[in-house]
């Protein structure tokens, strides 16, 4: 079987149409992981805070640390639903709601109706480029490299890796999230599969 590679989940959901075709926005995982475990990388620093600062510079760096924890979260989940190929005691809507919750719900369906599952786990090089504390329910939008190189499909059965027809596997990916009086969730993402990064 010959698969296009996607940045994460939801893209390869949305190449498949006519199995997915419930997916409003198929948002995918590019296909990249690391199988050692390791937490992916994060290039995202958190400015410091001073005692100068004011309260919405500090409720914004507060945000913003937040939306990240929520971010890493949200990978997470999908690392190991697609890694074991089950959602059985993931608590995917802890960190995904509407469209990225269910991306990921129909990317695995997509993964286990091709029989794989994925090795190894994404880099991730997130930046939160921006924060709305104005108007409620808060939202923010993450930018991210998401590099793909080492998370890749493979047969279930037989371990043997999946023929992938792209071997891109960095793009720019864009993600929203929202605050929900709770906790920030990850709503939506896009991928640009026009450019590398």
């Amino acid at each position: 079987m010959t698969l296009q590679p996607k940045s994460f989940g939801y893209a390869r959901a949305r190449a498949n149409r006519t199995l997915l075709g419930a997916v409003v926005l198929a948002t995918g995982l590019l296909l990249a992981s690391c199988s050692n475990g390791a937490p992916p990388k994060s290039s995202v620093e958190s400015a410091p805070t001073t005692a100068s600062a004011s309260p919405t510079a500090n409720a914004t760096d507060a945000a913003r640390s937040e939306v990240l924890t929520a971010y890493q979260g949200f990978w997470n989940i999908q690392v190991e639903a697609y890694t074991s190929g089950s959602l059985t005691g993931l608590p995917v809507n802890t960190y995904a709601l509407g469209e990225a919750f269910y991306g990921i719900k129909a990317t695995l369906q997509y993964y286990n109706s091709q029989n794989l599952v994925m090795r190894g786990r994404p880099v991730l090089s997130p930046v939160v480029s921006s924060v709305n504390l104005g108007k409620e329910p808060y939202s923010a939008t993450i930018t991210d490299c998401v590099d793909t190189t080492h998370f890749l499909p493979v047969d279930k059965t037989t371990g043997k890796p999946a023929k992938l027809t792209d071997t891109t596997f960095r793009h720019p990916w864009t993600f929203t999230a929202s605050f929900d009086n709770v906790q920030w969730r990850i709503m939506t993402g896009t991928i640009d599969r026009t450019r590398t990064c």
